[in-house]
């Protein structure tokens, strides 16, 4: 069985060069995209894999937002865990998701087999398993993709909501464009909510979002902070229709410089559940009052325009 890897060099920071021997032995097809080393071939910082796919033979890749890793692991086994939400496709979508991780042009190819390039180990088109006529279009973001493809769906979709506009964000630092959109949503009365964490796994994140809140709060936006721990969720339902689920996030770094794979999906069913979910996420979080948060302090107005400024670094 051939199995390949590709690692982020800077998401991928820890992991130590035994943990790289070990793989490679096992005979591992490892690659790093973008090594943060000045030293290695292709190496860099800025820009990053966000992509989170796993593909088994050519099918049923499962794009979504899970990473691996132990910060990751659930609570029964003894981690913090992290709520998020994770896809399985079947289908014609599946090719999309597999040219998507054919893409190299940034990895530094540490062990792939020459003799088998890239090219030729393209599979046949699936076909859906169980006959589902959902319609599922994967939306990459990335060199040689369809730049800003993500965003400008999601906008556009926005843009055109008439009821509700459901969001959980594991990092939300809306630009201005899509504070705009939001902010002309909810005054047409559309309920705009979005769920985020209190309290983020990169330092700094939770002051530079809190930068982008007021102005939403006043034009009517709902926000609420997750309280439990890291929410690492990436979801958009609208209308109670065409959700989306990945890694992409509403954030600079997503916008501007993250490889990033998105599912967009038309099916009710999917929506309907994924509203439940986030209807039952609102039960572990706290909305934010905007006359409270207007009043905070200097200190807090003062961290979160220092982050803000360096939001494309965070």
């Amino acid at each position: 069985m051939r199995v390949r890897c590709i690692i982020d060099g800077a998401g991928s920071f820890g992991f130590s060069g035994n943990d790289v021997a070990r793989m490679k032995s096992a005979g591992v097809l490892l690659s790093v995209f973008h090594p943060v080393g000045p030293w290695r071939r292709r190496w860099g910082w800025q820009v990053r894999d966000h992509r989170k796919l796993l593909i088994v033979d050519g099918a049923s890749p499962s794009p979504a937002g899970i990473n691996l890793g132990d910060d990751y692991a659930p609570v029964v086994l003894g981690r913090p865990g992290m709520a998020r939400v994770h896809a399985e496709i079947e289908g014609p979508s599946c090719a999309s998701c597999s040219g998507s991780f054919e893409v190299l042009s940034y990895a530094e190819p540490e062990n792939w087999d020459p003799a088998l390039p890239a090219a030729t180990r393209r599979s046949p088109e699936q076909l859906a398993i169980h006959g589902s006529t959902t319609r599922v279009q994967a939306l990459a973001v990335g060199r040689f993709m369809v730049g800003g493809s993500c965003n400008t769906t999601c906008q556009h979709a926005m843009a055109m909501a008439g009821e509700r506009i459901w969001i959980e964000a594991a990092y939300f630092i809306p630009n201005r464009a899509l504070r705009g959109t939001l902010k002309r949503a909810a005054r047409r009365g559309v309920d705009v909510r979005v769920i985020v964490p209190r309290h983020s796994d990169i330092p700094g994140m939770a002051d530079a979002s809190r930068a982008t809140w007021t102005s939403l709060l006043k034009a009517g936006v709902r926000i609420f902070e997750w309280l439990p721990g890291m929410l690492h969720a990436k979801t958009l339902t609208i209308d109670g229709s065409g959700p989306t689920v990945g890694s992409y996030n509403l954030d600079s770094r997503s916008l501007l410089y993250n490889w990033e794979v998105t599912l967009e999906v038309l099916d009710e069913r999917l929506a309907e559940q994924l509203e439940e979910k986030f209807r039952d996420d609102l039960e572990s979080c706290e909305q934010v009052d905007p006359e409270e948060f207007r009043r905070r302090g200097p200190w807090s107005k003062l961290r979160e325009r220092f982050f803000y400024f360096f939001r494309v670094w965070l």
